[in-house]
């Protein structure tokens, strides 16, 4: 009786494991690697945090700068995926490749920085960010970005 009940255990164990599996080896391996997939990243580009586009605002007027895709670096070296903001005051960019001239309406941010206050008379602007080198050679339309604001 007993070998007749270790029998049908062993029988049944026997059957248990033979039957067909869910997924094989390679099928898990394909689907892991598709969830692992990881989103593209996102292209390099300028952008205000503050003011908002369309704003009405008092001067000083508070700016401050962003950038994805590259990192922000003080002015002096040249890398790549480096580089420093500018402001541009009623200018959309600066031409790829240029050297952005440091003037009343071209102003440079070469220690870095990633905020300021602009001393602005009442009127209607456009304020554009400009990215550059660290020889403020101009990265060009493409990593510059504009707003319209009315100071009062």
């Amino acid at each position: 009786m007993r070998s007749v009940f270790l029998g049908s255990i062993i029988a049944i164990s026997i059957w248990a494991c033979s039957g067909p599996k869910s997924q094989s080896n390679e099928e898990t391996k394909e689907s892991v690697s598709q969830e692992a997939t990881a989103p593209a990243e996102e292209e390099a580009r300028v952008f205000f945090k503050a003011p908002e586009d369309g704003a009405t605002v008092s001067s000083p007027v508070f700016v401050e700068m962003g950038v994805v895709g590259m990192q922000v670096e003080p002015a002096g070296e040249v890398k790549e995926g480096f580089g420093h903001h500018h402001i541009l005051i009623n200018q959309e960019y600066w031409p790829t490749g240029e050297v952005i001239p440091a003037t009343d309406t071209t102003i440079h941010f070469g220690k870095g920085q990633t905020n300021t206050s602009l001393e602005l008379a009442p009127g209607n602007y456009t304020i554009s960010l400009q990215f550059a080198d660290g020889v403020h050679s101009s990265y060009g339309p493409d990593m510059a970005a504009s707003i319209k604001v009315t100071v009062k």
